[in-house]
């Protein structure tokens, strides 16, 4: 990973997921408390996807600027809410660089799971919508492990595509 900050948030999501599993092995997975730490992790996850590509494309976009560039960099882009769906995400590479996106989506169109990962990417979108609105995700710990992994190659083909 080309970008130190992205590798230690995943570093970071890792580590939590791992100390959940460990509280679920515990606890016992039909216990009251999973179903919280099941939501925790989608956030975490989905929050560490979005943090992620924002960091990636503020921190390259932002080096060798001048300060009101870099201000207006962090605050228009690196300090807003984005949902950060595959869509999403192209359309944030194309505003700084069409030729990020295009490099994020041949990489992406060249894995040989590209349905599953963009599946798991929509999934866990959706997971922490249905949350964040009230809702109870049917999403399992195991399918936020899964979707992280997924996550873990769409920031890799990020970083790879910035340059």
């Amino acid at each position: 990973m080309n970008n130190q900050r992205a590798a230690d948030l995943i570093a970071d999501c890792k580590n939590d997921l791992e100390r959940i599993a460990i509280l679920i092995e515990a606890l016992g997975s039909t216990n009251r408390a999973v179903p919280f730490l099941t939501k925790y992790a989608i956030v975490k996850v989905c929050g560490t996807l979005e943090q992620c590509f924002k960091t990636i494309i503020c921190d390259f976009a932002s080096n060798n600027q001048s300060q009101q560039v870099r201000n207006f960099i962090d605050i228009s882009f690196r300090e807003s809410s984005i949902n950060p769906s595959l869509e999403r995400i192209h359309e944030s590479l194309k505003k700084f660089d069409i030729r990020w996106r295009d490099a994020f989506k041949g990489s992406l169109n060249t894995h040989a799971d590209k349905e599953r990962i963009c599946d798991s990417v929509k999934s866990l979108n959706n997971a922490r919508n249905v949350f964040a609105h009230g809702g109870n995700p049917q999403t399992t710990f195991n399918d936020v492990e899964n979707y992280f992994e997924d996550a873990k190659i769409i920031i890799q083909y990020i970083d790879d595509s910035v340059i």
